[in-house]
């Protein structure tokens, strides 16, 4: 088991009613797409997508949904949590134009890649998809780092009428991408790659982990066996293009079938 961190949160950001960020003054040399573990000791240990990392802090974005992260929610600056990572593969960082398209609280983690894209002198788009206006992540701090940003709400109260896929459609036939980056639910990304034709592109998967380190096999994708915590979370067209459960099912704790 790899080295274990007890850490007080630094600093807590509200992002919405359902969502907030905690960042840790800690150095754990991560790259876009890794994540880390975590647990609050009360109970379970669970794997988040790091928002945004620098040489000495590293922030995670969290949704509440279920009991754990309820009770992350109510934590403070100061209290303390326990991490282990970075895990994980990471994005390719290419130098070109590139099209990031994301939705719901998979946004997060496109921050990250934003900033090491730019770094490296590439031409970003991102599409940032959400329910509505009050669910949309990170918009100020997208504009904030220069990207070329296009808000898409389901509802039309913010940015443009319908899904980030809708929206990335446009834009791949109005453009010319050299890479095209997903996370986010799997119909969605299935839906993207439906329209995305010839373009080279990576994508970045959710899984029930409970290791992190390819010992218990639940995060597994049929039909190659692919572990999500060690040869995934993100994963390159010519592995996705094989996988017979993308955008049909996922599986419960127990490893039973889920369908979408």
């Amino acid at each position: 088991m790899d080295k274990r961190f007890t850490l007080p949160i630094a600093k807590i950001v509200k992002e919405t009613d359902s969502v907030k960020t905690f960042t840790f003054k800690h150095k754990i040399d991560a790259k876009p797409g890794q994540f880390i573990m975590l647990t609050d000791f009360e109970g379970g240990e669970k794997p988040f997508s790091i928002s945004n990392c620098s040489a000495d802090e590293f922030s995670v974005t969290i949704k509440r949904i279920g009991e754990f992260t309820t009770r992350l929610d109510d934590f403070c600056e100061g209290d303390l949590v326990s991490i282990r990572g970075a895990y994980g593969s990471s994005f390719f960082i290419s130098k070109k134009k590139v099209l990031l398209v994301s939705g719901g609280y998979a946004v997060p983690t496109f921050y990250f890649l934003s900033k090491v894209l730019l770094a490296n002198g590439a031409d970003v788009t991102v599409v940032n998809g959400a329910r509505s206006k009050e669910d949309l992540l990170f918009v100020k701090r997208f504009k904030k780092i220069g990207v070329k940003l296009f808000n898409a709400t389901i509802d039309g109260s913010f940015g443009e009428k319908g899904t980030a896929v809708d929206v990335a459609g446009k834009l791949l036939k109005n453009e010319n991408f050299d890479f095209l980056y997903s996370s986010g639910p799997d119909l969605m990304m299935k839906a993207l790659q439906n329209i995305c034709g010839e373009i080279d592109y990576e994508f970045c998967f959710e899984r029930y982990m409970k290791c992190a380190i390819g010992i218990c096999g639940n995060c597994t994708m049929d039909p190659l066996g692919l572990r999500l915590c060690v040869e995934g979370p993100v994963l390159p067209k010519e592995k996705v293009v094989q996988l017979t459960e993308f955008g049909k099912y996922h599986r419960k704790p127990s490893g039973s079938r889920v369908d979408f």
